[in-house]
């Protein structure tokens, strides 16, 4: 399972990680669907192995810029800027990275710890899902949209509807009918969801850079490397503190409908009320508001690729697109996973773990290099990314039209964001959209009708468990966003 070879993709997608995570507007988001997009073709462990390094980089990659300009590279690393800042501002921004990125391996390892363990517990029960259980578990990733709505639920439901409109076009599953082509071929094999991905994570972005004329202003020259490695002391002094966020952090992130920004936040605010004497008052250059965040968005990470791989439930947008690029390579997260892929469970867990330990060195190698690259103009960067976009779009199934798709979907989120509409439920509707349609009509046509479809709900025991899951996690997104709101 470890070769020279895989470590080397590994190594090589954490730097492109780190690289995107840390300019701010360039999301993990983006990266993911770029990264898709530059692995097509790859074989299989290749090509799951770079996406991995890419993910754990782009995560860590947030702190560096949140800590230097008060920017997260990352939505994962909001919280980080709370107190990352005014310690830079103190003349402790090396303590301050430090912290975020020992802070950040120790999440990762616990999540991974936490992925490891429950997982197979998870897919144990999971084999005995039918065409109900599948459908209620595809709603349940559709109530993601309310936290991605980010306080507007009206639009994220219209940017959901929209997309799940869009996955609907092209032949009906269960009767081979064309549906929605307006009578143009063209529509006639569908719209395919990384085409929609590039186009409203990357080709948008471009459109967003374009629009802004600002840069970032550091007022930092570099790091002292050896400040930023391991300080034993201080890790003695705070290490309950990393006891309790990482259990948040993993728990958080196996909900659906959360992630690793939910998961700092909620830690931030936890710390925030049980702490009664923090290093410094929190907002003012707190240790413990470093390292919660940066170890509950790690964490988080486990607790996401838990639900996703076992369930075949997206934690967040990030974990959407990365479930969109498993099943691109082959893979087909969900119940059957530990089933049918077990050895590629392990993979991943090996691949993540190694991933971090990756992202922990070369943030401490890296970190002067990231601040240079902050320094430059970020047109040069930009005038890459639409290169990527036009190559990985053309490479999925070697047509132009998709080429015109992406620019359409690029051109569609850049609307979208500047009428304040989210474009991360949209794509979540492109993936779960014909999900959720073939398991509940296949569920209508086992059952026999509509009122024994809902009464098989409650009669089933697991469908039952689920149902209740479900509505208790759209309840507490619910809380979650409230604690978010007052942090």
């Amino acid at each position: 399972m470890i070769t020279l070879t895989l470590l080397l993709y590994n190594l090589v997608g954490v730097i492109v990680g780190l690289i995107m995570g840390a300019l701010p507007g360039l999301t993990v988001t983006m990266t993911a669907a770029l990264v898709v997009s530059l692995t097509f073709g790859w074989p299989m462990v290749e090509a799951l192995v770079f996406i991995i390094g890419a993910f754990c980089g782009g995560v860590l990659g947030g702190a560096l810029s949140a800590i230097a300009i008060n920017i997260p590279g990352t939505a994962a690393a909001i919280a980080t800027t709370f107190d990352g800042f005014p310690l830079k501002q103190r003349g402790e921004a090396d303590t301050a990275l430090g912290l975020a990125l020992i802070s950040s391996l120790i999440g990762g390892f616990f999540g991974i710890l936490f992925f490891i363990i429950l997982g197979p517990i998870i897919g144990k029960y999971a084999l005995q899902f039918g065409a109900q259980e599948y459908f209620i578990l595809t709603v349940w990733g559709l109530t993601l949209v309310a936290v991605l709505s980010k306080g507007n639920f009206r639009r994220g439901l219209m940017s959901a509807v929209i997309g799940i409109f869009i996955g609907m076009i092209g032949m009906d599953p269960v009767t081979g009918l064309m549906r929605f082509t307006m009578g143009f071929p063209l529509f006639s094999g569908g719209i395919h969801y990384v085409v929609a991905m590039i186009g409203l994570f990357g080709m948008k972005e471009v459109f967003v850079q374009l629009a802004s004329k600002t840069g970032f202003k550091l007022d930092i020259k570099g790091y002292k490397i050896s400040n930023l490695l391991p300080n034993f002391g201080l890790i003695k002094k705070l290490n309950l503190r990393w006891a309790i966020s990482a259990p948040i952090g993993a728990i958080v992130g196996l909900l659906p409908g959360t992630g690793g920004d939910v998961g700092a936040l909620v830690s931030y605010g936890f710390l925030k009320n049980v702490i009664k004497k923090p290093s410094r008052p929190f907002g003012e250059g707190a240790y413990e508001g470093v390292i919660g965040p940066e170890v509950a968005n790690k964490a988080a990470v486990g607790g996401a690729l838990t639900t996703m791989l076992t369930l075949g439930i997206p934690g967040d947008s990030v974990t959407a697109v990365i479930l969109g690029a498993f099943y691109l390579h082959g893979l087909l997260p969900g119940p059957t996973f530990m089933l049918t892929e077990k050895s590629y469970f392990y993979l991943i867990a090996i691949y993540v773990t190694v991933g971090m330990i990756f992202a922990y060195l070369m943030g401490i190698i890296g970190s002067n290099a990231m601040i240079k690259m902050l320094n430059l103009p970020k047109w040069y960067l930009i005038a890459l990314i639409p290169v990527l976009c036009i190559v990985g779009s053309y490479a999925l199934q070697n047509k132009l039209t998709d080429i015109l798709f992406m620019f359409i979907f690029g051109l569609l989120g850049y609307i979208l964001e500047k009428s304040n509409y989210p474009v991360s439920p949209m794509i979540l509707g492109i993936i779960l959209g014909p999900m959720v349609e073939v398991n509940f009509r296949q569920a209508l046509i086992i059952t026999g009708s509509f009122s024994s479809l809902l009464i098989s709900f409650f009669t089933r025991p697991i469908s039952l468990i689920l149902v209740i899951l479900v509505t208790i996690s759209f309840l507490l997104q619910g809380k979650i966003q409230q604690l978010e709101q007052s942090t």
